[in-house]
């Protein structure tokens, strides 16, 4: 699967279900993301029939079930983002794309700061308490409004 895919420009592979001869896609350096592994190959379950074509794939649970009811569907157009690794795959919309940088560069900076102190020896549970707290955190790593509150008060006393 992975030499033919790679003759035609394919970058990766994101399959809703499951895969196998993962050692065989790491040595071509494809990368191939499953919802699981087998040992049963592709051939007759798998067939290619479209491209550019938009996906609706719903979320399935351990006995292969669509658990709707804990996550909705996830609908995949043309164009989208698609972002996996080890932990997972994400679509991101290209209509939302800037606010998911946006969003994320800010989460980067608040998990570089929270590594720092733990790193430095700080508790996970006080360090993840000053930079993500109950509120939503902003890239300095104060809760939003925080900063403000604490410096009028300084002023006024």
């Amino acid at each position: 699967m992975s030499a033919g895919a790679q003759t035609r420009g394919v970058v990766g592979v994101v399959i809703s279900g499951r895969c196998r001869d993962i050692a065989e896609h790491h040595k071509l350096k494809f990368p191939v993301f499953a919802r699981g592994h087998s040992t049963l190959g592709q051939s007759p379950f798998t067939i290619p029939s479209q491209i550019n074509t938009p996906l609706l794939i719903s979320p399935q649970g351990q006995d292969g079930v669509a658990e709707t009811d804990r996550f909705p569907p996830t609908r995949v157009e043309a164009g989208d983002w698609i972002i996996a690794d080890q932990d997972g795959v994400v679509c991101v919309p290209r209509a939302l794309e800037s606010q998911v940088i946006e969003l994320a560069t800010k989460a980067r900076v608040v998990d570089d700061l929270c590594m720092a102190d733990i790193l430095a020896g700080k508790g996970i549970r006080a360090t993840f308490q000053a930079y993500r707290g109950n509120e939503r955190t902003t890239a300095r790593g104060t809760k939003s409004g925080a900063q403000d509150n604490r410096d009028s008060s300084e002023k006024t006393s």
